[in-house]
């Protein structure tokens, strides 16, 4: 893909640093110096410094094929060292600027185009990478190498204006009033780990409460699931939260109550009794809390 005039405008600003851009400062030597390390041979003699970086921007920009998601592997190389955030510490002759104002604006340019930058901040390495939707995965982290899919299903939809809640649970198990003291059980594991807990009675937002349960899903942190029974709505949802990327904590008062294909994973067993719901609570608080403790929210 290649940029359009008005954002190789903005880019070009950015690296010539003039104030009041949250962007370092380039002399004449500094921009040469920004892309002779590249590999780039672009060398300034002292032309009015914006329209000469346009020009040189410009010129590396038609280098891109006009099919694909990402710009050329040198229109990339420019764009993630405007934001090497080693330009952004305070130095003897250059003050510090602020690194996240600047990728604010970077990104304000780049998501019309579906690109990101992203630093990840244990290494100090800004990349360039799509934008292909939100990340609604919970067992996994943002910066985690995953392949992200986008899919359509055409029996529910996928939330549009729901984001990922920390601290929410989902409780999905079966609609009966038999449960309502494992229901307490759960209620009580995520007060004594600070979270909170919501099940799809909870809501009426939508005319089928299968949209209800996909919207808690989605929005959902942590999804815990009773498999006691082989409830067939419980086993659904599973596969939902499975297929979302949730961190999915089962119980089950039978071990024979779980699918085959989901016993090699850690279940939590449970006896309906005061003693045993009680060891659950405290054994179903102390995993809740690994998970959320494990989280870089």
């Amino acid at each position: 893909m290649q940029f359009k005039s008005a954002a190789l405008d903005q880019i070009a600003q950015f690296i010539c640093g003039d104030n009041p851009l949250p962007f370092p400062y380039r002399s004449s030597s500094r921009l040469t110096s920004f892309f002779t390390g590249l590999g780039l041979d672009y060398i300034h003699h002292g032309e009015t410094r914006n329209p000469w970086v346009r020009d040189a921007i410009t010129d590396i920009n038609r280098k891109a094929p006009s099919e694909g998601l990402l710009p050329s592997a040198e229109m990339t190389s420019v764009i993630e060292e405007v934001m090497n955030p080693t330009y952004f510490e305070a130095s003897v002759s250059v003050p510090s600027v602020d690194y996240d104002a600047a990728l604010k604006r970077m990104n304000s340019v780049l998501r019309q185009y579906k690109l990101e930058v992203v630093l990840d901040q244990s290494i100090g390495v800004a990349s360039l990478r799509t934008v292909d939707g939100l990340f609604v995965s919970t067992a996994h982290q943002a910066r985690d190498v995953v392949t992200k899919i986008t899919f359509a299903p055409k029996v529910f939809e996928i939330p549009h204006s729901t984001e990922v809640q920390r601290g929410l649970v989902a409780i999905m198990m079966p609609f009966d009033p038999g449960f309502s003291g494992i229901h307490d059980a759960i209620q009580n594991a995520c007060s004594l780990t600070g979270l909170r807990c919501r099940r799809a009675d909870d809501i009426w937002a939508n005319s089928t409460i299968i949209q209800d349960i996909v919207d808690l899903i989605f929005a959902a942190e942590i999804v815990v699931v009773d498999f006691t029974g082989k409830n067939p709505n419980v086993m659904y949802e599973t596969g939902i939260a499975h297929t979302l990327g949730k961190h999915v904590v089962p119980i089950t008062q039978s071990i024979e109550h779980v699918p085959f294909d989901l016993k090699p994973h850690r279940v939590l067993p449970y006896h309906p009794n005061r003693e045993g719901l009680a060891k659950l609570t405290d054994e179903l608080a102390l995993r809740l809390k690994t998970i959320t403790q494990g989280h870089s929210w």
